[in-house]
């Protein structure tokens, strides 16, 4: 038996105790990961054109189809009253054809189709058609609009800047589709499913809880043994801090395994004698301190969960334990 404190000097020594209880046993997983939203967006131009006005300012909110931005849009109305004279006169060359060939003027049908598909190219109506509606194409992209609900971030332009097709605007960051991106060694990743509760904290705002769901779970074990997991930030925490939440931040998550029936104590009955674990247990006939070695496999903040030492309703010693040795008289504190 490991050599401690003498009797003599711990005899009388008053102890609290609780029962050894089987239960559910939580364990907490840690972690650290960033805060990313998994709707987001580059705005792009998709026309040249001239920066005539910027509509949106980081960090503003945006609802969907709201202006962003303006390019100057003269030369594409230029083009476009052109294009509808060009159009006049195709179809005036359109109904002079149909003449020559037999038809009646204006009246489309007056001949027969393959006669009307080859006067439509003649007489220039079908490029004409097709470049007035690429033209207004060309116009509706003048203005730059919101895909969806979000917030403006990384605005990369200035007005009167000179823009080409696909030249980045900003980026727009739905902050309702917030998660929490974090990685998990295979052990842990294991036992976690989708739908399983977490508790996300911004390092940032150490006192800020937000509840999360796992809504991902990559099937992929990385070469350092690592699976990369998101859990989707509850909707009520986003809109009750949307101010401080920010895309890239980082949060620490918290996860919760319950593993049935489990022996468990409050981690103050576990200490050491010799370089071994030990709870000591009171015995209530003889009044005294019994210690019996234990392992344990799981441990949260306040509890161990013992897997073998200890039966089910012995009183573990969890208050006046540090300095007792095996068969020490004790004193229970209520009974003084």
């Amino acid at each position: 038996m490991p050599a401690s404190i003498s009797r003599e000097q711990v005899a009388g020594a008053v102890i609290r105790t609780v029962p050894v209880v089987r239960k559910d046993f939580v364990v907490q997983v840690f972690s650290s990961g960033t805060l990313t939203a998994t709707r987001q967006t580059d705005i792009q131009v998709q026309v040249s054109g001239s920066l005539l006005e910027l509509l949106a300012l980081e960090g503003q909110g945006l609802k969907k189809g709201a202006a962003l931005a303006m390019l100057d849009s003269t030369a594409l109305m230029l083009d476009l009253e052109k294009a509808k004279l060009q159009l006049k006169e195709a179809i005036y060359n359109k109904d002079d054809q149909l003449v020559m060939q037999g038809g009646t003027w204006g009246v489309d049908t007056s001949v027969n189709a393959e006669t009307f598909d080859n006067i439509l190219l003649r007489s220039g109506l079908s490029n004409a058609r097709h470049a007035i509606k690429r033209l207004k194409y060309e116009l509706s992209q003048m203005t730059i609009r919101a895909p969806f609900d979000g917030i403006v971030a990384d605005l990369e332009v200035k007005p009167f800047q000179q823009l080409t097709g696909q030249t980045t605007i900003c980026r727009l960051i739905d902050p309702e589709s917030f998660v929490a991106a974090f990685q998990l060694l295979e052990k842990d990743a294991i036992d976690i499913s989708i739908g399983q509760q977490v508790s996300v904290s911004p390092v940032a705002r150490p006192g800020l809880q937000l509840r999360a769901q796992i809504s991902r779970i990559n099937p992929v074990v990385s070469s350092s043994g690592l699976v990369r997991i998101q859990a989707k930030i509850s909707a009520q925490d986003i809109q009750a801090h949307a101010d401080i939440l920010w895309e890239g931040m980082k949060v620490n998550v918290v996860i919760e395994k319950r593993i049935p029936g489990q022996l468990v104590v409050p981690k103050s009955a576990l200490v050491v004698r010799s370089g071994r674990e030990v709870v000591f247990v009171y015995d209530e006939a003889a009044k005294r301190a019994k210690w019996k070695y234990v392992n344990h496999a799981y441990e949260n903040e306040s509890e161990v969960a013992i897997t073998e030492g200890l039966q089910p309703g012995e009183l573990a010693i969890t208050e006046g334990n540090l300095n007792l040795d095996h068969d020490t008289e004790v004193v229970l504190a209520d009974t003084e």
